[in-house]
């Protein structure tokens, strides 16, 4: 009888301390990105074309699902940040178009690595 007992307390505090387990997780924050564009000599360049896209699928952000492609500009920092659903792995492209006849077009790649709970931080460096 008394292990009978014993057996019913031990499963029953067992039950109570994976049930605190269970509802005491939290769920981790979704993978973020800031991707800063610079010039040869490091320098942030302001309104430079950054497109994210996937090789094969699509991008899934937070707030507007998915797309094929994100294009947006570079603020006066030179950053464009990113709030994404799932971890993955995204090609980004810079470009900076001449301005004047005397300019040249610039442009660079690079990677985006993501991770929950993670912000990931791409410098691509855009040449002529």
């Amino acid at each position: 009888m008394k292990t009978k007992k014993f057996l019913i307390f031990f499963f029953a505090s067992l039950m109570f301390v994976a049930g605190i387990q269970l509802f005491s997780c939290k769920r981790p924050a979704p993978p973020k990105a800031v991707v800063t564009v610079v010039d040869e000599e490091n320098l942030p360049v302001e309104g430079a074309t950054v497109i994210v896209r996937a090789d094969s699928g699509r991008v899934i952000y937070l707030k507007s699902g998915m797309v094929l492609q994100d294009t947006a500009k570079t603020d006066a920092n030179g950053q464009i940040s990113y709030e994404f659903m799932y971890e993955a792995i995204y090609n980004v492209k810079a470009t900076k178009l001449k301005t004047s006849n005397a300019g040249v077009d610039r442009s660079g790649t690079g990677v985006l690595i993501l991770k929950e709970d993670e912000t990931y931080e791409e410098k691509v460096k855009i040449r002529p």
